[in-house]
């Protein structure tokens, strides 16, 4: 029996401004009829800010796909998301970054940076980190009550990744300014105006070259000294603006937006947290991967078909524009078991939150650790956290941006 078609708003800011936050702020109805009825759907955007049209795919087997065949789906054509104009890609309007990049290219831009991302390097990070969590959790134990976005969510990241890419202290309030300005263009309560973006987007493009010449005189362990050392014509300097622009919008939205829908499932789910307690002197992995799973910081990412093909009998042409639904693949039962569910024990859970192919985010492991650490740092000095009030999503389709989560919490 082929189940009537909602309305598709998948890729409409609204649908996440105005989510169910019973159905983690996502439109699950919407998402289950692509997969099951038209796992290859065509989707016309009708606005100057957006694409023309692109081919969405929900299925998670076909997002793992596209995502992992270069030679038929490239990164290099141009686009980066649903957006026309990106900091991120020249063909549109921004800087080339590794995002941007196939092959050779890319192996060797993602090669420099890597260095930087080594397990000994993320294993060296961990007492950093956890002096971060420390101060994080003192600050809030003497509010009490606060938005756990602004004042947990993104205070953590801020620090760590001012770390790993070699920010500054002082100068990292206004470089996560910039980077949160261009990550939620269509909020008018984060941007104003597209003036308001475009500013941000050069002057933190700017702030990337005065920071490289810093790194060349003073350089460091971070990933902005690894592209300096590397040389002019291995990252070029409008290379190296396109990965700071990558690497710190990435990591940026993507840490704060997990912590928040994760602590917003873990109000939700008193026995998901009760369970989380019980293992807060170290919380295992499975916990974090679940919470990065129903998070999905980034609903999709596109690629360009290089050659004509068929895919769920439609005909994608060359150059048309796929759009990897990782929103819809990460709640795809065919894949993962009982996904509706929030369920920090589950182990087999194959998510696409970042990513699965050459282009697979490269900071995930320095992520997943900022989190672990933070949350066994609440977890161990709080008794309760409990919801001071109704969470509000950021209005955007591309970031799945949490604006506020008002939380209090008590002191054990």
């Amino acid at each position: 029996m082929t189940t009537a078609q909602p309305d598709i708003r998948v890729l409409d800011a609204d649908t996440y401004a105005n989510g169910d936050p019973a159905t983690f702020g996502l439109p699950l109805d919407q998402l289950k009829y692509l997969r099951d009825e038209a796992p290859c759907h065509l989707h016309e955007f009708n606005d100057p800010m957006l694409i023309d049209r692109a081919w969405i795919v929900s299925r998670h087997a076909d997002i793992w796909t596209v995502d992992r065949d270069s030679e038929l789906y490239a990164a290099d054509r141009g686009h980066v998301n649903m957006w026309k104009v990106t900091p991120l890609d020249p063909k549109v309007g921004g800087k080339p970054a590794m995002l941007t990049m196939d092959g050779e290219k890319h192996r060797q831009q993602r090669g420099v940076m890597s260095k930087a991302f080594t397990p000994r390097m993320v294993k060296g990070l961990e007492d950093k980190f956890r002096e971060y969590a420390v101060n994080i959790v003192d600050a809030a134990l003497e509010k009490g009550t606060f938005n756990f976005v602004t004042d947990i969510g993104h205070a953590m990241p801020m620090e760590a990744l001012g770390d790993v890419l070699g920010v500054p202290r002082g100068q990292r309030p206004q470089f996560f300014e910039w980077v949160d300005t261009f990550a939620a263009p269509f909020d008018t309560r984060i941007t104003p105006s597209f003036e308001h973006v475009m500013k941000a987007i050069f002057e933190l493009l700017n702030y990337s070259v005065e920071l490289a010449d810093l790194k060349r005189n003073e350089p460091g362990d971070d990933v902005i000294s690894q592209m300096v050392q590397a040389g002019a014509e291995v990252v070029s300097q409008d290379e190296l603006m396109g990965n700071v622009a990558l690497l710190a919008s990435g990591a940026a939205e993507s840490t704060r937006s997990a912590l928040s829908h994760g602590m917003h499932e873990l109000m939700r789910n008193p026995e998901q947290m009760a369970w989380l307690r019980e293992r807060a002197d170290d919380i295992p992995n499975s916990a974090i991967q679940e919470i990065v799973r129903i998070a999905t910081p980034f609903t999709h990412l596109v690629r360009t078909a290089t050659r004509d093909h068929e895919l769920h009998g439609k005909q994608i042409k060359e150059n048309d524009i796929v759009l990897m639904l990782f929103v819809a693949g990460n709640f795809d039962e065919r894949a993962i078991a009982n996904p509706n569910t929030f369920d920090l024990s589950r182990e087999d859970n194959p998510h696409v939150s970042f990513g699965r192919g050459p282009h697979q985010c490269l900071g995930k492991h320095v992520a997943s650790l900022e989190m672990k650490i933070l949350l066994e740092e609440l977890l161990k000095r709080t008794k309760d956290i409990t919801p001071a009030g109704d969470i509000d999503y950021v209005r955007d389709a591309y970031s799945r941006g949490v604006y506020q989560l008002p939380v209090t919490i008590t002191a054990k």
